[in-house]
């Protein structure tokens, strides 16, 4: 039988995604214990050896594991069942309901009881919004479907957020601001992702967080760094701001006069290589770029649990190297997936490098 407690000790550095002073983080089970100096992980390790397994992360930073709003497929069921496969795998995985069209598709025939009956629903997304793929939804469309979605989080105890894919048309963001002037629903309830599509929705984003509203960029391009170092520049709160991969959506690409020529897949990596170009080529401080994909989408999301390395909270943590950071090990709900040498596959993958959960059978 495994140790019940996993010690990650001498770090170079432990992001929370502040820097904290204790260079050692203790795990137990898919919990963070605490954070300790090197005399108390000492102590402990010498007085409970054989409780403790220990992972030196000598040369290695260690964050919070990353959040990604982003999930594409071909029905709500497929979906809702992918997301169940990777919660069994031991990752952490929700789920929009709806997509580009409205009025938006749910799995059992309504918003509220999407999120309601499957712990997974959140909330709406991405409804297509000034975008030619869209089902031009009118204002009164999208205040009907955010006061939908917001009962829906009250009832439930979720987020109730309707996750809007912004395209490049001219009316920009107006949709959602007629909306939020239409109805009683919060200006908070819509949360407007690829905000760094174009140079006018970046400055149309801006006015939309001073005015109490929040904003998602898509970080797999130079558009989104760009974006937030000019909010930065402007004194826009980057705490409202979060960023996405997108990752596994389709990614088209157009000719000039607006012909699709090919479509793309929305690489997983982005984030990662997001945040190496954040901190390595923009100069920001690895706590200030950590933010965005962290404790700002946790707290956008409502997930109070993720997104910080703290007591009780979950232990999702990647370990990277303090030079590059690079990627070296990765812990979700405190299991180790990921090393330099293998990383924990899904049942039915296969590779060098792969090793395939085993299912535990009676």
């Amino acid at each position: 039988m495994a140790p019940p407690f996993t010690l990650l000790q001498h770090a170079s550095a432990v992001y929370c995604p502040e820097k904290s002073e204790h260079p050692n983080v203790l795990l137990a089970g898919q919990t963070i214990v605490n954070l300790l100096d090197d005399a108390e992980a000492n102590k402990l390790v010498n007085c409970l050896p054989e409780y403790i397994s220990t992972l030196d992360a000598s040369g290695c930073v260690i964050s919070p594991g990353v959040l990604g709003t982003d999930t594409v497929t071909r029905s709500q069921e497929k979906l809702v069942a992918k997301c169940k496969g990777l919660s069994s795998g031991g990752m952490t995985c929700y789920h929009w309901c709806g997509g580009y069209a409205v009025p938006p598709p749910t799995a059992t025939g309504s918003i509220q009881r999407d999120m309601c009956l499957m712990d997974s629903c959140l909330g709406v997304g991405e409804v297509a919004v000034s975008d030619h793929r869209s089902s031009v939804p009118s204002v009164h469309h999208l205040a009907n479907i955010a006061s939908q979605a917001r009962v829906g989080g009250m009832l439930s105890g979720k987020c109730g957020l309707v996750y809007c894919h912004m395209g490049a048309a001219h009316e920009g963001l107006q949709p959602l601001v007629d909306a939020v002037a239409l109805s009683d629903v919060p200006i908070i309830q819509f949360l407007p992702t690829h905000v760094e599509r174009t140079p006018e929705l970046i400055a149309e984003g801006a006015k939309w967080v001073d005015a109490g509203g929040r904003v998602n960029l898509t970080c797999r391009t130079e558009e989104a760094r760009q974006a937030l170092r000019q909010y930065r520049e402007a004194g826009v709160s980057l705490s409202e701001c979060s960023v996405a991969s997108d990752g596994f959506g389709s990614w088209p690409v157009y000719d000039k006069q607006g012909r699709l020529l090919s479509y793309e897949v929305a690489d997983l990596g982005a984030m990662l290589r997001f945040l190496q170009a954040m901190v390595l080529k923009d100069g920001w401080q690895l706590p200030d770029a950590l933010q965005f994909m962290s404790t700002n989408a946790a707290r956008v999301l409502q997930l109070p649990n993720k997104g910080q390395i703290a007591p009780n909270k979950d232990a999702d943590l990647l370990l990277l190297d303090e030079y590059t950071l690079e990627l070296r090990y990765v812990y979700a709900k405190g299991i180790l997936v990921r090393t330099p040498e293998w990383t924990r596959g899904g049942m039915f993958e296969r590779g060098d490098r792969i090793r395939p959960i085993k299912p535990d059978l009676p």
